[in-house]
């Protein structure tokens, strides 16, 4: 499978003047040539797991053949044959494809695809995802992380779209990931803030498995510089609201849910107040703004009365300002906004300091316990190597032989786990720790000493 597409097909199938969106209206184009429209699903396509993916995958490709969005960024997408048949689908309305490579098993599972060309691509695999140990749940073994793509919009602008699908919650304590998926928003606030510097209007979209109320969001709001399309069109008042409160419905309408939602059939046992919104497009509000933003692939597969995926959609139409090219055009609006500290209050910087030491204990245990595993198997094998001189054979050394190797198998590969996993994690978690840490102490400069620097640590006065 080819992972990048550069078809030399001409853009015209969705350049004229009128094009069709999912619910059957009739959309023009902008009358200045500065809109563009994105969309971002998570197809939940993991092969052996998702019930009824081939049908489902065919019907979202089929949909997507006939979009009128001129960007879209699909996750778990992760069957080389749903990619294939995506293609085929949309080479003609889609000239320009990526498929992004991570991971040991399926892969990242993002796509990008556009209708304007391409000029660069990436992919930045996250260095806090998960645990290999905790291979029933697979987050590690896809190598989750950030594809990105330099996108020249007609008008001029590059335009480049971040791409991702952050660490998923499995439950309460050590299984929530809080702190993976934080160290991830950081990470990919830093790659929105350079791109920011190069001149480019950043867009983010994906599955952020993050509610508005998270560090995660704040950090992409607040410390990327980008705000959330839903909030610029409905406001920030809708977050205060309860979602049991609402109808499935109004839930859709009023907060924008895409996950969790009695509406999707996936889903259909959860309780109404676990309806959430998971799924986001984050604009550059100095470049860009909103003119509309919908839930979409709500509408059951026909033949199957099956929601498309696990999750809804999100389709937003985006406008370049007017006055984005000139600025752009000078250097001033990058240098402005590069030179800008991100707004991140210094409370969200403890927070995040809270966040990662609520972790370390966790991880420092993974790696002592799994090392203790590791010595004790070689007592053991060498123990039960001398045990068998004093049976005389048949089954009871069959069983001796036989737990020494899987007790051999065992323990070498949780030692390999702590040796090497287990280093490694804990450095990164001192890394993002120390540019915390960093940053904070740098902001608290900046507010006229309200905090002093000790040992790379701001404390107050």
């Amino acid at each position: 499978m080819s992972g990048i597409s550069l078809l030399p097909v001409a853009a015209s199938t969705g350049s004229s003047e009128t094009s069709v969106c999912f619910s059957g209206a009739v959309r023009t184009e902008g009358p200045d040539g500065l809109e563009f429209r994105m969309l971002t699903l998570n197809c939940w396509g993991l092969k052996y797991v998702s019930k009824l993916r081939e049908p489902r995958m065919r019907f979202i490709a089929n949909e997507l053949g006939t979009s009128d969005a001129d960007i879209i960024a699909l996750q778990e997408c992760w069957v080389a044959s749903d990619y294939e048949y995506l293609r085929h689908r949309t080479h003609r309305q889609y000239p320009y494809a990526k498929y992004f490579y991570s991971g040991i098993l399926a892969g990242s599972g993002l796509v990008i695809l556009s209708r304007f060309p391409m000029e660069s691509v990436s992919m930045t695999p996250y260095t806090i995802n998960g645990r290999p140990s905790a291979f029933f749940r697979g987050d590690w073994y896809v190598g989750k992380g950030i594809a990105s793509a330099i996108i020249r919009h007609p008008s001029g602008i590059a335009i480049e779209v971040f791409n991702t699908h952050m660490h998923a919650p499995y439950g309460p304590g050590d299984a929530s990931y809080v702190c993976h998926r934080t160290s991830q928003a950081w990470q990919l606030a830093r790659q929105i803030r350079a791109a920011v510097e190069r001149g480019h209007l950043a867009v983010a979209v994906g599955d952020f498995n993050s509610r508005p109320d998270s560090l995660t969001y704040a950090l992409l709001t607040k410390r990327a510089g980008l705000q959330d399309s839903w909030t610029t069109v409905h406001g920030t008042a809708t977050e205060h609201i309860l979602p049991a409160s609402l109808s499935p419905e109004k839930q859709i309408t009023t907060l924008g849910v895409t996950c969790d939602s009695l509406l999707n059939t996936w889903r259909a046992d959860r309780d109404i107040s676990e309806a959430k919104r998971l799924d986001y497009c984050f604009h550059a509000p100095h470049l860009s703004t909103v003119d509309s933003v919908d839930v979409t692939f709500i509408d059951k597969v026909p033949g199957l009365n099956v929601s498309a995926s696990d999750h809804f959609g999100v389709s937003v139409t985006l406008r370049i300002l007017p006055t984005a090219r000139s600025k752009l055009a000078s250097g001033r609006e990058q240098a402005e906004e590069g030179a800008r500290p991100p707004n991140l209050p210094l409370a969200n910087y403890e927070s995040i300091l809270d966040v990662i030491a609520g972790y370390l204990p966790t991880a420092r245990a993974q790696q002592y316990y799994r090392l203790l595993h590791f010595w004790m198997s070689i007592v053991l094998v060498v123990g039960l190597h001398v045990g068998i001189f004093w049976v005389k054979g048949g089954w009871p050394a069959f069983l001796i032989v036989l737990a020494s190797t899987v007790i051999a198998v065992t323990g070498v590969t949780d030692g390999m786990l702590g040796f090497l996993f287990g280093r490694n994690e804990l450095r990164a978690l001192k890394e993002f720790e120390e540019e915390v840490r960093w940053e904070m102490t740098r902001m608290a400069e900046l507010l006229k000493g309200t905090y002093e620097d000790v040992g790379s640590v701001g404390k107050p006065r």
